[in-house]
């Protein structure tokens, strides 16, 4: 269905909010909506599973900031912390399944940060699912941003 992708966002920030107020939680949104044809329920497990990951891998104090905005055709999703951010060995691994940050395979076993390795890589496979793509990279001055793109008015999920 039609879906507006700062509703999803906005919600999905607003829960980060409720269960951790040990980190600061910033958004910033267009004025007006910003429909992608997608699934509703997984657009929003994406989001929680990159704030949830934002909030377990960087410590009390980081501040996360999601921006959403228009690029062309495409819904641009930003999720980006201040935190340590990604070794840069390690980003093109953390989408794989089973990967853990402490930089071992898991083996479907669950991480002393209870886990099992598989939130990263369903976020992958759901915005791939959705026509999009998603990156990591650490800004010259820290912390790690997840950019996630959406083309509007694809194809049926």
């Amino acid at each position: 269905t039609d879906v507006d992708v700062n509703e999803v966002v906005l919600n999905a920030v607003s829960d980060a909010q409720v269960s951790s107020r040990d980190h600061t939680w910033r958004l910033n949104l267009p004025d007006a909506p910003l429909m992608v044809r997608a699934d509703e329920f997984q657009l929003h497990q994406v989001f929680t599973n990159l704030l949830s990951n934002a909030r377990k891998h960087t410590p009390a104090g980081t501040i996360v900031t999601t921006t959403v905005r228009l690029d062309g055709r495409d819904a641009v999703i930003t999720v980006e912390d201040n935190g340590p951010g990604v070794p840069p060995d390690k980003q093109a691994l953390i989408f794989k399944p089973f990967w853990q940050s402490a930089g071992s395979e898991t083996s479907g076993k669950k991480s002393s940060q209870g886990s099992a390795g598989l939130g990263l890589a369903m976020v992958h496979k759901a915005i791939a699912r959705h026509g999009g793509t998603i990156r990591v990279f650490n800004h010259p001055t820290g912390g790690a941003c997840f950019e996630i793109c959406l083309p509007q008015g694809m194809q049926d999920v």
